[in-house]
């Protein structure tokens, strides 16, 4: 039986005694006879009950395994320069600092998971060859350096 079907337990059988005891009790405020002991005996069997049931509930407080926080309090947003994977367009998202942090990309709509690591590069700003929008890619060293215009889509090489 796992400790959240014991804890259930434990308080099922406590309310059902609860019941009883209020049964006898009324029984003998009625003047009634006892029902098998007299109210005193029940009494200090609700007694015994209780510690008993309130050491079980500390045990398995004790052994269960604290569940580690992932809280993260958030002072202020802070902006970040994402590329794209794909397309490879630099475009910032708003970073809340919870991890993963999904975004989608403007230009060419590819999801993307920011998960801490950083690619080292230099932006470089670029005009398009075929519109003349102008924008941003990571230059990341690999040649050569293509792009792929948030505007009309050409795919170009720098």
């Amino acid at each position: 039986m796992n400790q959240k079907n014991l804890l259930k337990v434990i308080v099922i059988v406590s309310i059902i005694y609860f019941i009883w005891l209020f049964i006898v009790a009324m029984q003998q405020a009625r003047g009634g006879g006892e029902i098998l002991f007299p109210l005193k005996i029940w009494s200090i069997v609700g007694i015994v009950l209780y510690i008993f049931f309130l050491l079980v509930e500390l045990i398995v407080y004790a052994t269960t395994p604290k569940a580690e926080g992932k809280e993260i309090k958030i002072v202020s947003e802070v902006i970040k320069k994402v590329m794209c994977s794909q397309c490879h367009t630099t475009f910032t998202i708003s970073d809340t600092g919870v991890r993963p942090l999904k975004y989608t990309c403007p230009n060419c709509g590819k999801e993307g998971v920011l998960r801490g690591k950083r690619v080292k590069g230099v932006a470089r700003h670029i005009t398009c060859s075929n519109c003349g929008n102008e924008f941003d890619v990571l230059d990341t060293g690999e040649k050569p350096l293509t792009y792929v215009c948030p505007s009309c889509h050409y795919e170009g090489v720098v």
